[in-house]
């Protein structure tokens, strides 16, 4: 991490301090929208990292991005600045203007069928806050970016264990607003999903470490504070090994995008992006349940912080692709490089 991206660090990281708490995750998830702080996203330009100088964003890296979205998990933040940031890069590797607004992801590839003319039929399962969505981005089977209007869009209300919106979209002869070849793999909005989910989850995790850190220096039991018994410090090692793994292996899969893209034959990001999903949401299970196991009781109530960080890791770990899917696709690529040039993956 360079100095200008220690900056965006901290910078981001006390803009959510100042914004984000208890009081404010609580109120937010009864309505699942926030205008006053997404307007201070906006205003920051935080969903326009990835974005060029010539329309108005930072011309930031996916290192950058990485930092943004790891900072939105870390303070749980319910509000779809990671799909936004993916969304604006969509549309300028199509070689078009990012729509001003809220952007709905179609994580699945449109298919073929689903185009008549200008005009859109399907269903999108589990879109991230789609009622809220002014337009709609998704990739065709054939690697084509669509922008479609909400107009002939019908919204099936669903929500995630972290009651974040995950709607179902139908799309009847929706108006197609903008549309432009890609040089993306049609499933690039899971991968590139996949490696932001990465990301939050690192970002989550490490807000889980601090808490269990913070309430087993403070509590303490027969005279002894918790941390001070070896079978807490066994936990909170453990604990900390697996955010380490995570938070590596998200900013590595992050660096390798901006080195090598997803485009390219053979070596591209795509090892790396599919290493870190795995990775992430495999360690879900022991990052929540070591965090939950030092807080006691405490840690399930609702009125603690740690069950919105959880909560939040459990309906992440299945987003834009499974812990089996991901490792899955690791497979595949082990296959078909071989044995020798999978080495090369691992050492270079």
């Amino acid at each position: 991490m360079n100095e200008a991206q220690q900056i965006l660090d901290d910078s981001v990281n006390r803009f959510f301090n100042a914004r984000i708490d208890r009081d404010f995750l609580t109120r937010i998830e009864a309505s699942h929208w926030d205008d006053a702080l997404w307007g201070n996203l906006v205003d920051q330009g935080l969903s326009q990292v990835l974005v060029s100088d010539a329309h108005g964003g930072m011309g930031g890296g996916w290192l950058d991005a990485f930092i943004v979205a790891r900072a939105c998990g870390k303070h749980a933040l319910p509000l779809p600045v990671p799909e936004q940031l993916l969304a604006n890069w969509l549309q300028e590797q199509a070689g078009l203007a990012p729509h001003t607004g809220v952007a709905g992801l179609l994580v699945a590839p449109i298919p073929g069928t689903a185009l008549s003319g200008n005009q859109v039929t399907l269903t999108a399962e589990r879109v991230p806050w789609g009622r809220r969505a002014d337009y709609f981005v998704g990739v065709t089977s054939a690697s084509e970016l669509l922008v479609l209007d909400t107009a002939a869009a019908r919204v099936a209300a669903d929500a995630n264990l972290a009651r974040e919106p995950r709607d179902r979209i139908t799309f009847t002869a929706a108006p197609i607003l903008a549309r432009a070849r890609v040089a993306l793999p049609s499933d690039a909005v899971r991968a590139l999903g996949a490696l932001l989910r990465s990301a939050q989850i690192a970002g989550a995790a490490a807000a889980c470490l601090e808490l269990s850190v913070k309430y087993t220096s403070e509590r303490e039991q027969f005279g002894r504070a918790l941390a001070q018994f070896q079978a807490i410090q066994h936990q909170l090692a453990e604990l900390a090994g697996a955010m380490a793994s995570v938070d590596t292996m998200a900013a590595t899969a992050a660096i390798a995008m901006d080195t090598r893209g997803i485009t390219a034959a053979g070596r591209n990001a795509l090892f790396e992006i599919a290493a870190a999903k795995c990775r992430a949401s495999e360690a879900v299970e022991s990052i929540t349940r070591i965090s939950h196991q030092v807080h006691g009781a405490i840690g399930f109530t609702y009125e603690y912080d740690l069950q919105f960080l959880t909560r939040r890791l459990w309906s992440w770990r299945a987003e834009f692709g499974t812990h089996g899917q991901w490792g899955e696709q690791l497979g595949q690529i082990a296959i078909a490089e071989g044995g020798a040039e999978l080495w090369h993956y691992l050492t270079a």
